[in-house]
């Protein structure tokens, strides 16, 4: 009950930022857009058809905005950094618990944003969308889409733990951005790329965390296909959270909270 509570709060403190949630809601849209613009004249792809590559780019909208979590400066630089875990250290809570219930309230917002502006759009353009009709797809493909908000929690976390060893993190965390964009499918489907490239992307996180759930509900994997993606954010979200402990465990012994 206690975390009901402070998720309860959560929520409060953060609807009470939700002009700001908006505005970033609506910039994340924009590269999709503008990209799908780009592909407007295309018929048909690398057996992509234009319905298929539009939906595409309104489903990255709406996951993106439901899973891609941005708390990493708040962990390397907030927390660390300027000594604010200090106060998460002397509560009888634990601090992942706590960042994990307040990034639900923000992914919650935005992605209710994410899917009503794709559902307002599939309602005025109907013909220009491509979206599984299976209820046995459909279900896994939620599991799929939680499953993704909670892998890239865990690796944003992890990436915001190198601020107990790093002073200047602000280039690691573009870094990881840029890698997100292009392995994880917000610039095409990743089915475009090099071949080289696309075995890469099969043995990174990045492509669970938006490209598998966008096609998972276009429709475009099978079930036994999304078992299989199923399984692989299991297994990086079991990786990652041991690598978390081990990183949170030697981090604290040399966290020395400056600026508190």
């Amino acid at each position: 009950m206690r975390y009901l509570r402070i998720f309860l709060l959560q929520f409060q403190e953060v609807l009470e930022d939700r002009s700001r949630i908006t505005v970033w809601f609506l910039l994340a849209a924009v590269t999709p857009l503008i990209l799908l613009l780009f592909w407007r004249g295309a018929s048909h792809i690398n057996g992509w058809t234009s319905a298929e590559i539009t939906s595409y780019y309104l489903f990255a909208i709406a996951i993106f905005a439901g899973t891609m979590c941005h708390h990493e400066e708040k962990v390397g630089i907030t927390d660390i950094q300027a000594g604010g875990l200090t106060m998460y250290l002397l509560k009888p809570f634990s601090y992942i618990k706590l960042l994990f219930l307040n990034e639900i309230v923000y992914r919650m917002l935005q992605g209710t944003l994410g899917f009503v502006l794709l559902g307002c759009l599939v309602l005025i353009f109907p013909n220009i969308f491509a979206f599984t009709h299976a209820f046995d797809i459909f279900f896994v493909s939620c599991l799929i889409f939680i499953s993704a908000f909670m892998l890239t929690f865990i690796f944003k976390t992890v990436v915001g733990l190198l601020g107990f060893w790093m002073t200047e993190t602000r280039g690691a965390f573009e870094a990881v951005s840029v890698l997100i964009v292009i392995f994880s499918g917000v610039l095409m489907p990743l089915v475009f790329l090099p071949s080289w490239m696309q075995s890469l992307t099969m043995v990174l996180p990045f492509s669970y965390m938006l490209y598998f759930p966008v096609i998972a509900f276009e429709g475009k994997l099978t079930m036994l296909q999304c078992g299989q993606v199923l399984l692989g954010q299991l297994i990086w979200m079991a990786a990652l959270y041991v690598f978390y402990r081990i990183l949170w465990k030697y981090g604290i012994e040399q966290y020395t909270g400056v600026g508190q």
